[in-house]
């Protein structure tokens, strides 16, 4: 899968999707930091099949786009922990999820405390 993760997940999630196989960028990386929510969208929609974001706010704005686009906006509500602590976490989720049946935006991970 072709992956984008939001500013506020940790730039170490890269690496750690990338060694099982998913084509990964960040916000950062791609010099996209600090545009507004509806912009960044547009430029993320038809590039990516997943972006995980902490940010709500981002999530209820989505609401005011016109044109939703093929990418799976995954509102990531694990609890904030030391970066090794969360990376853990992210990947136990990520590997238990079937993402074919996720829909287009979701809050994520669901059922667990993590």
């Amino acid at each position: 899968m072709k992956i984008l993760l939001d500013e506020n997940l940790p730039e170490a999630l890269i690496e750690t999707l990338r060694r099982i196989g998913h084509i990964v960028d960040s916000v950062g990386s791609l010099r996209l930091k600090g545009l507004d929510n509806g912009r960044l969208y547009r430029e993320v929609a038809s590039g990516y099949d997943l972006f995980f974001t902490k940010d709500r706010q981002f999530v209820a704005q989505l609401d005011i786009v016109t044109e939703p686009g093929p990418v799976k906006v995954v509102l990531t509500v694990i609890r904030q922990q030391p970066q090794a602590q969360f990376v853990a976490a992210f990947m136990e989720a990520f590997a238990d999820t079937d993402w074919s049946s996720f829909g287009l935006v979701r809050e994520w991970p669901q059922g667990k405390e993590r």
